[in-house]
C-alpha cells in the first residue's frame, strides 16, 4: 500500500508511430551476477543455480525482473512490459521487499 501511494504508474497511450504500445525509444533491463569468491567456490562445489542466485541476492545482485519492477515504480516503463520480458522466480519474490523499501526510501528523500 505505502508503495502504490507514491508510485508513477505509467500506461501508454500510443499512436500509429509506435504501434499503439506507447512507448518512444529502447530501455533495457539488466541483471548482472558479480563472480564473487564466494560464488566462484560455490561453483566450484557444484551448487545449484538456485544457491548461487540467492548468494549473489545477498551479495547485491539486482535480478532482471526486479530491475524492471524498479523501473515501473518510477513510471519509466509498465507492469505488463516487465511481465512480457522477465519471467518471475522465488528468488526475485524474496528480493521485492528490498525493492519496496530502497524506493520508499529514494521518495522519502526526494
Amino acid at each position: 500500500p505505502e508503495v502504490a501511494a507514491v508510485a508513477t504508474f505509467a500506461k501508454g497511450k500510443g499512436c500509429g508511430y509506435c504501434q499503439k504500445k506507447g512507448y518512444r525509444g529502447r530501455m533495457g533491463i539488466y541483471e548482472l551476477m558479480v563472480v564473487s569468491s564466494k560464488i566462484r567456490e560455490m561453483m566450484f562445489q557444484g551448487k545449484s543455480t538456485i544457491e548461487i542466485a540467492e548468494q549473489a541476492i545477498k551479495e547485491g545482485m539486482t535480478t532482471l525482473y526486479c530491475d524492471g519492477i524498479r523501473k515501473v515504480l518510477t513510471g519509466l516503463t509498465t507492469l505488463e512490459e516487465v511481465y512480457r520480458v522477465a519471467k518471475t522466480t522465488e528468488q526475485d519474490q524474496k528480493a521485492l521487499p528490498i525493492v519496496f523499501e530502497e524506493f520508499l526510501a529514494k521518495q522519502a528523500q526526494a
